[in-house]
């Protein structure tokens, strides 16, 4: 259960995102290095990669029956995206086969801005789909539907140095039914 629950205290909180700067360090603690190898969705050194997981917004797990909007610009990385992971800590199995966004893929505004939406129903321009996890309710013991997944690769001097405060997408609650 502990391992299932995350980072634990090992995290660092930036908004409604967080991080931790063990991962992919030579010394970080057994917990840490068990649930990445449990999840399996986080692997590099901080250097070649930053990944900051949000699992709630406002302190609101994140649901299906709800719409989110990420709002962002590109970030000092070489590459970064946005994905979508349910519960289970695996892709959330679509008809569109869509699971993410970054920076090659998403459009943009004139202003160089983008969103993306996150929900069960679609959308018109930079739609992640969510819906149920592929494994079977019974198992589930997060109090979230899905979470996301921000992978910075080869990221800036703000993110290797002071990642708790470092420039990140905001994600907002648009509804819920």
């Amino acid at each position: 259960m502990t391992l299932k629950a995350g980072l634990g205290n090992s995290f660092l909180r930036n908004g409604d995102w967080y991080t931790s700067d063990s991962i992919g360090a030579a010394d970080t603690d057994v917990i840490v290095t068990a649930m990445v190898a449990i999840s399996g969705l986080l692997g590099s050194t901080r250097e070649n990669s930053m990944y900051y997981r949000l699992s709630s917004v406002s302190g609101e797990p994140l649901r299906l029956n709800c719409r989110y909007r990420i709002e962002g610009h590109d970030y000092d990385a070489d590459w970064w995206s946005i994905t979508a992971y349910g519960w289970d800590y695996f892709l959330i199995p679509n008809e569109q086969k869509r699971y993410s966004f970054n920076n090659e893929n998403v459009n943009r505004g004139e202003n160089g801005r983008w969103n993306i939406h996150v929900g069960v129903k679609a959308e018109d321009s930079n739609w992640l789909p969510v819906g149920p996890s592929g494994a079977p309710a019974s198992e589930k013991s997060t109090n979230y539907d899905f979470d996301l997944l921000l992978r910075l690769y080869t990221p800036g001097d703000a993110y290797l140095q002071s990642p708790g405060s470092a420039p990140l997408p905001v994600v907002t609650l648009e509804g819920c039914s």
